[in-house]
């Protein structure tokens, strides 16, 4: 399933900004005027703008929203149920039938939710989506008889703690004073490349403090740029040379640091030009956001 928000190579959950400004990015990247000898530039920049017009319109990104849950639903169904499926024949036809059943309540269920137009709406319907599905797997293990005794119950995963100690926190953070405002305090690296990073902060709580540094660097205090981040806020890293990066955060309130996963910055000369890397990276209040984070000692900060 593609998404608008695929095409724009934003999360679900950007704000405005973050998607105006994937759109000027991707624009300039791939606009016909600019792109004269690529064949397809006319026809990506089409999906680009349909993407665009349809998430800069409230109402259409709603919308939008609404149609991604209902297929995400749809799929973890079907995907659940095939899972499930007894290997007999007879099971299969079965299977069909709660398939079937599962694409109309679903239907059902969102065609209700459009009438309601209530915020409990989705809470409400994923409770009721839950319950039949549970109802109807009780009812087809007693029509195909297939209990299988020897079902494993595993506990959900709880999420990742930070790990607040002298090692890995430093409450000195605290005592520095920060601006108001997303700044950019450092850019030792030439700035000579095509790539760009959006470090998106709309999703969180805290002002995070960031360096950008190399990936042979993650182990040491070395940075390329450091920016300031307040809750709420964005900022964007351009002109990013060819290269394997990370980014390392701190909080500001408990001096706690994290790591992200590498982050590679692509320049290729195609028949029709140069591509290159339009990078987004979304901060969230928990570990495990849109990228995986990793707890990292203060002094390699």
């Amino acid at each position: 399933m593609r998404t608008h928000y695929d095409n724009l190579k934003v999360s679900k959950d950007a704000p405005i900004e973050v998607i105006q400004a994937a759109y000027r990015s991707l624009a300039k990247k791939y606009h016909p005027d600019i792109n004269k000898d690529n064949p397809d530039a006319a026809r990506i920049m089409k999906i680009i703008n349909s993407s665009y017009e349809i998430l800069s319109d409230p109402q259409k990104r709603k919308e939008h929203d609404s149609w991604i849950i209902k297929e995400t639903w749809r799929e973890r169904a079907e995907a659940t149920l095939k899972q499930n499926a007894p290997a007999p024949a007879p099971a299969q036809e079965v299977k069909k039938d709660k398939k079937s059943l599962i694409t109309k309540i679903i239907d059902l269920i969102f065609s209700m939710f459009s009438l309601l137009r209530l915020g409990l709406g989705f809470c409400v319907i994923g409770f009721v989506v839950y319950a039949i599905i549970s109802g109807i797997y009780k009812t087809s293990d007693s029509l195909t008889d297939s209990k299988n005794d020897n079902t494993q119950i595993t506990a959900p995963s709880k999420p990742q703690n930070l790990i607040n100690n002298i090692n890995i926190c430093d409450s000195s953070v605290q005592n520095r004073k920060w601006p108001i405002s997303s700044t950019i305090f450092n850019q030792k690296d030439r700035r000579n490349g095509l790539s760009s990073l959006t470090l998106d902060n709309t999703q969180n709580n805290e002002d995070i403090y960031v360096r950008f540094t190399f990936e042979e660097d993650k182990n040491t205090s070395k940075f390329l740029r450091d920016v300031f981040i307040p809750a709420g806020n964005y900022a964007v890293l351009e002109k990013i040379p060819v290269g394997t990066y990370r980014i390392k955060t701190q909080n500001t309130k408990t001096g706690c640091v994290q790591i992200s996963e590498p982050i590679t910055m692509i320049e290729r000369k195609t028949t029709t030009g140069i591509e290159y890397s339009d990078n987004s990276l979304t901060f969230y209040p928990v570990i495990n956001g849109n990228t995986h984070f990793s707890t990292l000692p203060a002094s390699q900060f």
